[in-house]
């Protein structure tokens, strides 16, 4: 199954999580329809795509970010609680109005 390959080569060295591997091997792989950027040679790059990975302290949360960063390092921008302060990282859950 091409699927399973796929997930088990992200962070091969993380054993489990493969709800986590499987959601970052789809962010990597999809885009943001009608949202491009363009380089300045005219080539089109997909739209943004922000993963937020929450758990309990030591669960590979930033070894898999850490994995991502070391083979995409011009599309990624690797932060964690540690290198931001308490009023520059800030997550906000809000209720979507068409969706519920």
């Amino acid at each position: 199954n091409l699927y399973a390959k796929l997930t088990e080569s992200i962070a091969p060295n993380t054993f489990g999580n493969s709800e986590v591997k499987r959601g970052i091997l789809l962010m990597l792989l999809s885009g943001v329809c009608g949202v491009h950027k363009k380089t300045s040679e005219g080539i089109r790059l997909r739209g943004d795509i922000n993963v937020c990975i929450v758990g309990d302290p030591s669960t590979a949360k930033s070894q898999f970010l850490k994995f991502v960063h070391s083979f995409l390092p011009e599309r990624c921008v690797y932060t964690s609680g540690k290198a931001a302060s308490a009023a520059g990282l800030t997550a906000a859950v809000v209720r979507d109005q068409d969706t519920g």
